[in-house]
């Protein structure tokens, strides 16, 4: 895990140190991360995640101050799986040929997002600080790493010479466009129509 340097209401109490106590620290955040999406971020109370989790109030309380740490720890690995599955499946991006080079990273972001979709709702509609949480503020720099990778790949399609804050705004334009049409896709288009103009507006800012 990272440095502290949020809000100390998002810290762990402490973090395990023997096998046994970090079962029950891993325990207490899969319970959380599974009851978020059934009863939301509001209804999970921390009764809830020991419950569920399999032990009493008393373990989870030794472990976290209230429930915003746990879920704080449930969006850092929620962040995690997204940039480790990136990381995974970027082989196919980067193997791609040249001209399929942003469809491919367009597709993975869509595929990886959709595959948290009922976690991802939660921290976009109901979790009133996701964007105070370490984790979360992590994303977009991973992202940009990513990113910059497939830039590479598009070798002559792509300008080499897009600057970082280019760089920045267009990876924001594209996630943004993917969390939305993840969590709230609209009636009347449908999601191949707009990944593929999604594909084709990027394709047009950055050749």
């Amino acid at each position: 895990m990272r440095e502290a340097t949020q809000d100390p209401g998002f810290q762990p109490r402490k973090l395990p140190s023997q096998r046994r106590s970090r079962e029950t620290f891993e325990a207490l955040v899969e319970a959380c991360a599974r009851l978020l999406p059934r009863l939301g971020y509001a209804g999970t109370t921390t009764n809830h995640v020991a419950e569920q989790a399999g032990v009493g109030i008393a373990s989870l309380y030794e472990y976290f101050p209230g429930k915003d740490a746990v879920v704080a720890q449930v969006a850092e690995r929620l962040v995690a799986r997204v940039l480790g599955r990136l990381a995974e499946r970027s082989s196919a991006v980067l193997e791609a040929p040249e001209e399929q080079a942003v469809q491919r990273w367009i597709e993975l972001i869509h595929e990886t997002v959709e595959r948290e979709k009922e976690l991802v709702s939660v921290f976009v509609y109901q979790v009133p600080y996701t964007n105070r949480l370490d984790a979360v503020r992590a994303l977009g720099p991973g992202l940009v790493a990513f990113s910059q990778k497939i830039r590479r790949r598009a070798g002559a399609l792509v300008r080499q010479e897009i600057s970082p804050a280019s760089m920045h705004l267009l990876v924001g334009m594209v996630t943004s466009a993917i969390m939305q049409l993840v969590v709230d896709p609209p009636a009347d288009v449908t999601r191949r129509d707009l990944l593929d103009e999604l594909v084709r507006r990027v394709e047009a800012w950055v050749r």
